[in-house]
């Protein structure tokens, strides 16, 4: 058993870019795909197989954590670790057991929808091969998402505000309106940074609410975070080039720049935000690039203090790098007024401000924007025309008169008062029936509350029994990159819930299943 893990973790790719607990979780699943390893036979405790492989037991757990929530092994209290009776992707390997191992990448790709036709019996035909997919999609494809959602949102999803209170009446006049009287750049070739209307608004509303320095030519409308950061990439790092991401921090952040060839250098956060110092200290080479939330880590919550932030501004004047700050959520502050920007505080031009209306507005408008120095704008004006070109026109035009109409003015402070209410009502459930479960993390906004567990429990165990009861909050200890710089376990054992999206009673139901599920597998 010994020699077979190591030779295991051996014959994964030892790319730079991926975990080592993904590379181990990548090379056991192959193993019980194809038979090596078989259903009901008991895996090495993780001690031993840490002390074995040379590797962290935190690494070797969070494998073994995960090949548990996709149901490829199951732990027996007081036994061990298992391999699972019944595999999840037993109906593709039927017909397998004795051709090579697959990846999981290589497995997925092959895969048919639900509509395909059974692959040739011919395992040498084409459709039967492997597909060859690049390094760039496979970098990208580990830091896929840990967690599963449904179709449609349910209680304590933390990315969902309330569509109900979306004045869609608004939005269906003004999206009328625009082809009543069509604007020239809606039914022409537009401008890639955007229709111009709407950069001066967004222009307008930062200086005003956020403090940044900027004017309408400096604004690229992109479809979301996500795009900018893949612009972000393409446009200023080069392969091997070493980017620092808080730690936690938001996973898709690093499959993008990942993709893009970015080594990806977590960096710790605490209660002043992301650890500057460590910047200088974790690498060789100093980074290309910070990648930060100074008003809302996420999901902690943690804002970085001013003192960090000149000290990251510093560093960068210091290392000729770039900070990309990423203002998610940063409408909505509940314990006195919105903290102004880092980009304002920036005298150097090192500083690409991204902010996104899927949140403030609703998910499905796809709508975000870039704030550049002067000197970058024709570089990503560039780049952009070899890309997607820029979203609906049609939507741009209704968003620049939602601001212009002061509709989007209005719908920020109803909410903000409407989200308060609801934090503060999901806090008092907390506090009140579930203390010697839940520790808060305290934040003063956005559209979620972090919580630790205290019974020392791993959170991605109650996966299965929260999807059962519709609840969708996600797990803390997934937000963290698999590195021993990390805090230790225990303290990354969480709960991540979003109050916004619902009203109280349907918050009491659910919050009442989930208090059930923590006792109940405590």
């Amino acid at each position: 058993m010994s020699t077979i893990f190591s030779w295991i973790f051996a014959s994964q790719p030892n790319d730079a870019h991926l975990p080592a607990y993904r590379r181990l979780y990548l090379g056991i699943r192959a193993a019980i795909l194809d038979g090596r390893l078989k259903p009901g036979e008991k895996l090495p405790a993780t001690r031993d197989l840490a002390r074995q492989l040379r590797l962290s037991r935190n690494t070797i757990v969070n494998a073994f954590d995960l090949l548990m929530s996709e149901g490829y092994l199951e732990g027996r209290i007081g036994a061990g670790s298992f391999v699972a009776a019944s595999l999840p992707d037993q109906l593709f390997q039927a017909d397998n057991r004795n051709s090579p191992a697959k990846s999981p990448i290589q497995s997925a790709v092959q895969s048919p929808g639900p509509s395909a036709k059974p692959p040739s019996p011919d395992q040498n035909s084409p459709a039967c091969r492997p597909r060859r997919i690049s390094k760039s999609a496979q970098r990208s494809l580990a830091f896929t998402r840990f967690h599963q959602s449904f179709p449609v949102a349910q209680p304590f999803n933390p990315a969902m505000p309330d569509l109900s209170a979306f004045p869609f009446d608004i939005w269906a006049r003004l999206l009328r309106r625009a082809w009543r009287a069509p604007h020239p750049a809606i039914a022409t070739p537009q401008d890639s940074m955007g229709l111009a209307d709407l950069r001066t608004e967004i222009a307008g509303w930062l200086r005003q609410s956020r403090g940044v320095n900027c004017h309408a030519d400096q604004v690229m409308i992109v479809s979301g975070a996500q795009q900018a950061l893949d612009l972000v990439g393409r446009a200023l790092i080069d392969p091997g080039d070493v980017v620092a991401l808080e730690d936690p921090g938001y996973e898709g952040i690093r499959g993008v720049l990942a993709a893009n060839g970015a080594v990806i250098q977590p960096i710790p956060v605490d209660a002043e935000g992301l650890q500057v110092n460590a910047l200088t200290t974790s690498y060789d080479a100093p980074p290309r690039m910070v990648v930060t939330t100074p008003s809302r880590n996420y999901p902690m919550g943690t804002t970085l203090s001013l003192a960090r932030r000149l000290a990251l501004l510093q560093w960068a004047h210091d290392n000729d790098g770039w900070i990309i700050e990423d203002d998610y959520d940063s409408e909505y502050r509940y314990d006195g007024p919105p903290l102004s920007s880092l980009q304002g505080l920036d005298r150097e031009n090192r500083v690409i401000y991204i902010g996104t209306f899927s949140r403030v507005l609703f998910p499905g408008i796809r709508l975000g924007y870039l704030v550049l120095p002067h000197d970058l704008v024709p570089v990503f004006r560039g780049l952009r025309g070899f890309a997607d070109g820029v979203p609906g026109p049609t939507a741009q035009a209704a968003l620049a008169a939602f601001f212009a109409d002061g509709h989007f003015g209005s719908h920020v402070r109803r909410m903000r008062l409407l989200y308060g209410e609801r934090r503060n009502h999901l806090l008092a459930l907390i506090r009140t029936h579930a203390s010697d479960l839940l520790d808060i993390v305290v934040n003063d906004g956005g559209l979620h509350i972090c919580t630790r567990l205290i019974n020392g429990q791993r959170d991605v165990q109650y996966q299965s029994a929260l999807l059962d009861k519709q609840i969708d909050c996600r797990f803390l200890s997934t937000y963290f990159h698999d590195n021993e710089m990390a805090e230790n376990k225990t303290t990354r054992q969480g709960l991540i819930m979003g109050f916004a999206g619902w009203e109280k009673s349907q918050l009491d139901k659910s919050f009442a299943d989930l208090i059930q599920i923590l006792r109940r597998n405590t």
